[in-house]
């Protein structure tokens, strides 16, 4: 159930238009079976690929919307999610949506460890292109890969997981236990068209920790386009 709607803002003639990649940001694949695509999986200083310098991502853009939820797992809250929206100032159906997480080293359950975020997902439309990008800010590991699936590390077999286009996953290591910026994500920015404006979700983002054996998952209420369905999936 949506709990907060935002002003439809999107006009006939911005939705007309099509989305076009740039410098920083990858377009996902909608189609086919490869659904990952690399960003800096080796976390090299020298890597360009899905990185960018500021926020958001490249010009044309202004605040659109912004907040903060703390991350609550057993009753233990082991971090915070922030979350930024920027909207294209020529084009009112353009968004990019981005997320960061900062852990703490807040014990969660019975393991006595830290919780850990390995990936990002966040809610996009199925017909509309996805492209993603990352700001470093002051993470010291930069995003993997991302892809548009429901599938994080662990949760699949072989070299590709399932394609869901209703979700841009991006692969990211923020450890509670860590020092400095290693309890730290990336900004993760998700580019996309929101055609009916945007509205805030109770299964807006996703959060997943593979480091144990048992794979613990965290919807978090967050910024989404409207017109997806309620809830996962895209049914």
């Amino acid at each position: 159930m949506k709990i907060k709607a935002l002003p439809l803002v999107c006009g006939l003639v911005a939705a007309a238009t099509h989305m076009t990649a740039s410098a920083g940001f990858v377009t996902l694949s909608s189609s086919g079976n490869t659904v990952l695509a690399n960003c800096n999986p080796n976390n090299q200083t020298s890597s360009s690929t899905c990185r960018v310098t500021s926020l958001p991502g490249e010009s044309g853009y202004s605040q659109y919307a912004s907040r903060s939820t703390p991350i609550i797992i057993n009753d233990v809250t082991v971090g915070t999610l922030y979350e930024k929206v920027w909207r294209n100032t020529s084009d009112s159906c353009l968004y990019i949506f981005g997320s960061k997480v900062v852990l703490n080293n807040a014990v969660w359950d019975d393991s006595g460890t830290a919780f850990v975020i390995n990936d990002l997902f966040r809610r996009s439309l199925p017909d509309q292109s996805a492209s993603i990008a990352y700001y470093i800010d002051n993470a010291t590991i930069a995003a993997k890969l991302g892809g548009r699936t429901l599938q994080g590390l662990g949760e699949y077999s072989g070299n590709q997981p399932a394609r869901d286009n209703t979700w841009a996953d991006v692969r990211v290591n923020a450890n509670g236990a860590g020092s400095g910026g290693a309890v730290n994500s990336p900004w993760i920015l998700v580019k996309t068209r929101a055609t009916s404006g945007v509205a805030i979700d109770p299964f807006g983002v996703r959060a997943l920790n593979s480091a144990a054996t048992d794979l613990t998952e965290y919807y978090a209420t967050g910024y989404q386009p409207n017109g997806l369905p309620d809830g996962g999936g895209d049914d």
